[in-house]
Order: C-alpha cells, then sequence, then structure tokens
C-alpha cells in the first residue's frame, strides 16, 4: 500500500518539475480519459519505485518492514489481544492497478482499485482473548498469506496554502481488502502444546474469512496511517496544479 499511495501521487506529477526520473508519465486533468492514464502511469512506476528511489530518500518497499502494530478487538472475555513486531510485507513488486477515480470537480477525492497476487505478512505475535469464540494465547512466528487480494483504497484530501501556492495534503483514507483465500499460522501456541497449537491453527485455516474479518481491518488502518505521512511529505513538495495540471505542456 505504502507502495500504490506513493506511486499515485508522483505518477501524476508535472514535467516541469525538476528531479522527477524519466519513467513518470504525466496526467492531466482535461484528459478525457485521465483514469486510464494514470492507471497506465502506475504500471511503468510501480516496478521502479519498488527497488528504491535514492531522489526521494525511498528504501526498498518490499519487504516493507514496521516495527509493531497492536490491535484490541472486543471487550470483557471476547476480547482478543494482538500484538505484531518486526513486521514485514511481501508482495509489493507484484502489485498492479486495476482502476483510479478522481473527483476532479471537487478535487479532493479519488479511490483507486490494486490487484495483489500474494501479500505475505511476516513477523513474531504475543496475543491472547478469544477468538472464534475460543481462547488462544501464545507467543512466537506468524505467518499470514492473503491470495489474489483486491484492494480499494478512498481517499480525502484538502488543498492547503504553502508558500503561497495550493498543495493537496490527504486527510484520511479508507481501505477494504478483499481476498480470495488466506492462510494464518501461528507457531508456539499454548506454550508450545503441539495438539492444541495444531488443532488452534486447525480452525484459524478452516474458518480464514471469519478471522480475516477479526484482525485484518484494525492492521489495516495502522498501514493507513503510516501512508497518509508518506503521501503528504511527498505531495508537499509539488503543487496541485504540478502534481495534477490542467493541461499538458
Amino acid at each position: 500500500m505504502r507502495l500504490i499511495l506513493l506511486a499515485v501521487t508522483l505518477c501524476l506529477a508535472h514535467a516541469e518539475v525538476p528531479q522527477l526520473p524519466s519513467y513518470f508519465k504525466v496526467c492531466a486533468r482535461s484528459d478525457p480519459n485521465f483514469g486510464e492514464c494514470v492507471v497506465k502511469s502506475s504500471r511503468e512506476v510501480i516496478p521502479h519505485l519498488v527497488k528504491g528511489e535514492t531522489m526521494f530518500n525511498l528504501p526498498p518497499l518490499d519487504p516493507f518492514e514496521i516495527k509493531e502494530l497492536t490491535l484490541s478487538h472486543g471487550q470483557g472475555r471476547g476480547q482478543l489481544n494482538l500484538t505484531l513486531r518486526d513486521v514485514k510485507l511481501l508482495g509489493f513488486k507484484d502489485a498492479y492497478m486495476l482502476n483510479y477515480s478522481h473527483d476532479l470537480n471537487k478535487t479532493t477525492h479519488f479511490s483507486f482499485l490494486l490487484a495483489v497476487p500474494q501479500l505475505k505478512v511476516l513477523g513474531t505475535y504475543i496475543i491472547s482473548g478469544q477468538i472464534l469464540l475460543l481462547p488462544i494465547r501464545g507467543t512466537g512466528n506468524i505467518n499470514i498469506t492473503l491470495v489474489d487480494t483486491k484492494c480499494m483504497v478512498r481517499n480525502n484530501a484538502t488543498l492547503k496554502k504553502i508558500n503561497g501556492t495550493d498543495h493537496l495534503v490527504l486527510n484520511s483514507a479508507m481501505v477494504h481488502l478483499d481476498p480470495k483465500r488466506m492462510y494464518i499460522y501461528l507457531d508456539n501456541l499454548f506454550n508450545g502444546d503441539k495438539d492444541l497449537g495444531d488443532e488452534m491453527n486447525k480452525l484459524l485455516d478452516e474458518n480464514w474469512k471469519e478471522v480475516f474479518d477479526e484482525i485484518t481491518p484494525h492492521i489495516a488502518a495502522s498501514f493507513l496511517e503510516m501512508f497518509r505521512e508518506l503521501t503528504n511529505a511527498i505531495s508537499k513538495q509539488y503543487p496541485y496544479d504540478l502534481l495534477i495540471p490542467e493541461k499538458l505542456p
């Protein structure tokens, strides 16, 4: 996701802005096929950005590393507490945009649909509470794999004056993930009790959709906050009329 939001921001950039790499294609607001232009441009940009981009101080994005994510879901006996640490997110190198829309009248609403063939979340975990109405506890390594995921991202932004020019500032974003399948495995559940751990992992796998609905929205929300900060850091460098020009030169 971090890669895609950065790609969307940069692939709209104006040709006159210095230091932009040659692989960025400009898309103008007056283009009747504006959304198609952005999609085509993003497919050129993503393979370059995933390797890292020194001019933007951008490290390689696959894997995308996050130090810690925490979620607390439910109340009382039904509460689930999950902490992920040293997280590595892999799979963005194969991601591609399917469509893009931008309300050019309001300027502040844009969305895109992303396809990710395989998205892996690797790291360590600490879990306690209940999941699928069953008690769960443990600490160890976690492997979550999402297969053929469609990711819809919706963004709201405003125009803010910076040094006398309008810049697009992202205020909020929402994401909806829709995988065809999720696989999840937690080792060392129940203090290493193999029978209990194997049975719980089997239940998690058989009921993957319910598990996905419980844990993924909270993790995605943490990702989006980081993406918002990254996107704003880029967009503040370029005025809105340069990022999304009315016409091409």
